[in-house]
């Protein structure tokens, strides 16, 4: 009888135990959300894409970006995939249309690998492509813009906003065939409309947002004002940022022990994914002096 007591209140005991730890995992996993979200800026593409399904946004940032007030979407797409039988499909950030029927495809680069000058040349043609239907006119292509938002200087000119045209060597004329590419680089932040925008894409707090419409929209994301779809599109948002963010630590963790001949970045990799510390193990694979903070942090 005492052993039956005994095992009873082993049972018991385990099973209190499991219910605290599920409880544990459970906050943790709730203050892992609200890390990530708490950090994410309109420079993180997963979440940009959330915030672009508000068209208004993406009329305003294509608006201050080319200067054109007036400018008015019919239609927009986000993740549209661009097949293509011969060669390297694309999958587009974003794919508009104006009332005036001209084409506007915006990516956001924090890679300066991901914005070099043949990927935009590829994103334009492979645009055309799909644009221009059998047996139509070539006069019927329409006017298109590839923009890539950077988050640094890419192009290395120390411009603000890159606007590259095909022109006539000699002579110095645009050649007329409404192909245009736009760097709009974030890293540069002048007194104006652009750097008022660049500064908005890198700011976490929808408070310190300037733009009404982009502050709106992402306090409305980050403070969960949402429907249920809005939720539940959130909820797959965290969750692919969770992935990337483990993805890229560990490859930018096990790159650079190499590279250094030796692993402490990847211990501490390790460290910060035990911990649920996503925004720090975001920071660390760009941030130099605030790695080896945490790597003192950790005795590593």
């Amino acid at each position: 009888m005492k052993k039956t007591n005994s095992t009873n209140a082993k049972v018991k005991k385990s099973a209190r135990s499991e219910g605290k730890s599920k409880s544990t995992r459970k906050k943790m996993d709730v203050l892992e959300k609200k890390k990530i979200i708490a950090s994410l800026t309109l420079m993180d593409d997963l979440f940009m894409q959330v915030v672009l399904e508000e068209q208004a946004c993406t009329e305003y940032i294509l608006q201050t970006i080319l200067d054109k007030s007036s400018l008015t979407l019919k239609e927009q797409r986000l993740q549209k995939r661009l097949p293509n039988l011969h060669g390297r499909a694309l999958v587009l950030d974003c794919l508009c249309t104006d009332e005036k029927g001209l084409l506007y495809n915006i990516e956001v680069q924090n890679s300066s690998a991901g914005a070099i000058p043949k990927r935009a040349r590829y994103h334009a043609a492979l645009m055309d492509t799909h644009t221009l239907k059998k047996g139509e006119k070539f006069s019927k292509l329409p006017e298109s813009y590839v923009i890539f938002i950077t988050d640094k200087d890419v192009l290395g000119e120390g411009e603000q906003l890159y606007r590259i045209e095909r022109v006539i060597r000699k002579s110095g004329s645009l050649f007329q065939d409404g192909s245009h590419i736009l760097y709009f680089n974030t890293a540069r932040q002048d007194e104006n409309a652009l750097g008022k925008l660049a500064r908005d894409f890198k700011e976490a707090n929808p408070k310190e947002i300037q733009s009404e419409v982009l502050s709106h929209r992402v306090a409305s994301l980050k403070e969960g004002k949402l429907d249920r779809e809005g939720e539940k599109k959130m909820n797959v948002l965290l969750e692919k940022y969770r992935k990337k963010a483990v993805e890229e630590g560990i490859e930018k963790g096990i790159e650079q022990g190499m590279q250094q001949g030796q692993n402490r970045l990847a211990l501490l990799v390790g460290h910060l994914l035990n911990a649920g510390r996503m925004d720090d193990l975001k920071r660390v694979s760009y941030d130099e002096d605030y790695r080896e903070k945490l790597l003192k942090e950790f005795g590593l």
